[in-house]
């Protein structure tokens, strides 16, 4: 695959990912579910503490969405062959991931080491037998700080990690279909 197609697609993945987040809202419904669901109207107060919280619960959605996003475009990407063995394009794929995190920097209007500091935030999220739990680890508590709610808020994360996986894998799907 060309290096302008992968840029292209990388430039694609990023804005349709940002679609879902703010044009779905994605993160404004998953929390207003969860406090209307378990009536907690007071997480809202005081609104500079919600909206901070809301802020970091977006950034994790985001940055856990990227790397789902290039994983699923990066499955789809093979090297020249021969024969009927498919050879998985590891570099190809690198370079989609690096482009994707670039583009997604320009779309926010970042400085080049704000972007930088995204795609390090991939890296906790690497492991994929351990993703779902490092999100809703760090979910639960941004979206429900009182102990006795940590069972609801990490159950509530986990559907809300299911979400992100099922949207990233539209995107994914949608940009090699086309």
């Amino acid at each position: 695959m060309a290096v302008k197609a992968i840029e292209e697609i990388a430039t694609q993945a990023a804005e349709r990912v940002l679609g879902h987040l703010e044009g779905e809202r994605l993160i404004p419904r998953f929390i207003d579910s969860y406090v209307m669901g378990f009536d907690r109207p007071q997480l809202k107060n005081p609104p500079e503490q919600f909206r901070e919280r809301s802020n970091r619960i977006g950034r994790e959605a985001l940055v856990l969405m990227g790397l789902l996003v290039c994983e699923r475009c990066g499955e789809r990407l093979y090297r020249f062959r021969l024969g009927p063995l498919k050879l998985r394009d590891t570099d190809a794929a690198e370079r989609l991931s690096a482009a994707f995190w670039q583009a997604m920097g320009e779309e926010l209007k970042l400085r080049p080491e704000q972007a930088a500091e995204l795609r390090l935030g991939t890296d906790d999220y690497r492991d994929p037998q351990a993703r779902a739990e490092v999100f809703r680890q760090r979910i639960a508590p941004l979206l429900d700080p009182a102990p006795q709610m940590k069972d609801k808020a990490e159950h509530a994360g986990q559907k809300f990690y299911e979400a992100l996986d099922k949207v990233a894998t539209q995107v994914a799907t949608r940009l090699f279909s086309s």
